[in-house]
Order: structure tokens, then sequence, then C-alpha cells
């Protein structure tokens, strides 16, 4: 991580998430990170880095969703958490868990479509 604080938003894809859209470079830093790497990191890192938006599947190899969140919760994460899936046949149990055990945590599910419809025009950030 680097220890200059940058007004570009970093985009940080957790367990190998890709993102191939060109568009994004544009907007925001791309940040590959494994799970692990991840749940070391903390409040301060993220507010040096401008770390934004947190990309993850639903389920990763490592860990799932509901430790993620764990983890942005606890550290104080003020941007917004992105549950990437491809089908989900009711994503408002999961979002309505998340809610219920980190409700200051902003956090959306989306399909790829929708992450890139997302990250093209994103709401202000809740710290904003």
């Amino acid at each position: 991580m680097t220890d200059c604080h940058t007004e570009t938003p970093m985009l940080l894809l957790l367990g190998g998430e890709a993102i191939a859209d060109d568009r994004l470079a544009q907007s925001c830093r791309l940040t590959n990170m494994s799970c692990d790497t991840f749940f070391g990191l903390t409040r301060a890192e993220f507010d040096e880095n401008n770390i934004q938006f947190v990309v993850s599947a639903l389920f990763c190899t490592q860990t799932d969703c509901i430790e993620i969140g764990q983890h942005l919760s606890a550290i104080g994460f003020q941007g917004t958490y992105l549950i990437r899936t491809d089908t989900l046949p009711n994503p408002k149990v999961i979002k309505r868990e998340l809610q219920q055990l980190y409700p200051d945590l902003d956090c959306l599910i989306v399909t790829p479509d929708g992450l890139m419809k997302f990250l093209n025009n994103p709401r202000p950030s809740p710290a904003q």
C-alpha cells in the first residue's frame, strides 16, 4: 500500500475477481487482493488509499460476503461493498441479513451488468 492519499477512489477487488472494462480506469484505481491480505487491512490503510469500493463474489474459495462485511463494519468502512453474483433467486434475503448484522455497512448485491452500471455511475459515498 502507498503512504500518499490520492483523490482518485480505489476499487478493491477481493479473491481474484476480474473486471474487464477499460472505462473503470477513468473513474477509479483498481487493485486485486487476496482475502487473507484484506483481513489484515486497517481503517487507516483504507483511508490512506482512498478505498471507496470493495467488490467480492457472494462466496469466495476462502470466505463469504458475511465475513467480509464483518471486517468492513469492524473497521468502520465508509464506502460501498458490492457483492457480485451471476444469479440469485432472492438477493433481498442476503442483503437483509447483512443489514441486520452490520447496519452501518452500505452494501449492494449486483450481477456483473449491474456492477458495471454502478461503477460507471456510482452513488455518493456515505462519507461524502
